[in-house]
């Protein structure tokens, strides 16, 4: 069987997901051949990490026209049996047969990624209009692989798509090994005292203007880190950092490397995460992974994955977000508890398994 997948997304959840399936595919599966499509940067420094693994340059950016007329055109030309596509990026022309991985849905409710204020931009609409355009398409998909019970379900209600075609492959969380923190990071942002951290975009499903509230109610000499590329919503955060009195206590480092996080894990007291809804909740576990207890929101898919190894609140009550704050901030029993709780629940999820999943989903999309 001649697999390809689509490799192009370099960076984000999708793209560690997508790299980590495939270092676990060759390390369980010889007989197949596998084609990776890879943009540019990759494609000029990537070694295939087995010899049954063909890098192809795939200079083509997601959702456009050179997509949609060129990708399809690129695939036929491998000849191959299956393509995965690990995102809802499939051209409306794809005549391969094809398996998606779908993360989630927040797509399907403007509100959740452009939030509630102002018009929408022309840009704006057509990107939620393009979105529910790829929703469609995945119909088509032999098979459809979701990374939760939470996902799955959405697909089947929000969709309405028959249910024996989704199988659901959990996801995984691991840190880089051998890897050193750059703990020099918190002194240039000047992180001193015990503090809260969140890792991640802003938009608006990730909730984070109520952890800004949530975090100006609580008492005691803490710091909240908001980590990541918070993009044109970075300013209504500051702002609002500054409107409930907490300038200064409120740190944005920007995006963060991977030892610029290590240490971020390493001295974090708690890691927030609060969203609205998540299909997976792959930053939670990364940071159970690294010891960091964590306060979840009970939404989405976090109960699902997390189990008892979180404390939760309701994340549309700013009291509710403070409370679990508080309650895990002051409690250092609960503390050590939820740090071992959370590396045992953690160690439950693997990539291997996600791989096993995967390759037996391909034997399946491809039988008769």
């Amino acid at each position: 069987m001649r697999i390809g997948i689509d490799a192009r997304n370099d960076g984000t959840g999708v793209g560690r997901y997508t790299f980590s399936l495939v270092r676990e595919l060759a390390q369980i599966d010889s007989e197949n051949e596998y084609v990776l499509f890879l943009g540019r940067e990759r494609f000029e420094t990537y070694l295939p990490p087995a010899p049954n693994f063909r890098a192809v340059e795939a200079d083509i950016p997601w959702f456009t026209v050179r997509e949609q007329l060129r990708f399809p055109r690129l695939v036929a030309r491998e000849r191959l049996d299956l393509v995965h596509y690990p995102n809802v990026t499939v051209p409306l022309s794809e005549t391969t047969p094809f398996v998606v991985t779908v993360h989630d849905l927040n797509y399907l409710d403007a509100a959740s990624i452009f939030g509630n204020g102002g018009k929408r931009s022309a840009r704006q609409h057509l990107l939620t209009a393009g979105y529910r355009l790829e929703l469609r398409k995945v119909r088509r998909a032999r098979r459809l692989i979701a990374v939760s019970d939470a996902t799955r379900d959405a697909l089947v209600s929000e969709l309405h798509v028959e249910p024996r075609t989704i199988v659901v492959t959990h996801e995984a969380a691991e840190l880089p090994p051998d890897l050193e923190a750059d703990r020099t990071m918190l002194e240039r942002h000047g992180i001193t005292e015990p503090f809260f951290l969140y890792v991640g975009s802003a938009y608006p499903y990730k909730n984070l203007l109520r952890l800004v509230d949530a975090f100006a109610l609580l008492q005691g000499d803490f710091q909240l880190v908001l980590a990541g590329d918070h993009e044109q919503f970075a300013t209504a955060l500051r702002a609002r950092a500054a409107e409930r009195g907490s300038e200064g206590r409120v740190v944005f480092p920007g995006p963060v490397t991977e030892a610029e996080l290590l240490a971020l894990y390493e001295a974090a007291l708690v890691y927030a995460f609060v969203s609205l809804g998540e299909g997976f909740g792959l930053p939670g576990l990364e940071a159970m992974v690294a010891g960091v207890p964590v306060v979840a929101a009970r939404a989405g898919s976090l109960p699902e994955i997390y189990a008892d190894a979180a404390e939760y609140c309701d994340p549309r009550d700013v009291e509710s977000i403070a409370t679990a704050l508080t309650s895990v901030s002051g409690d250092e029993t609960l503390r050590a508890r939820l740090s071992a709780r959370g590396r045992e629940r953690a160690a439950e999820f693997s990539w291997r398994r996600t791989a096993e999943q995967t390759l037996a989903v391909y034997r399946e999309a491809v039988s008769p």
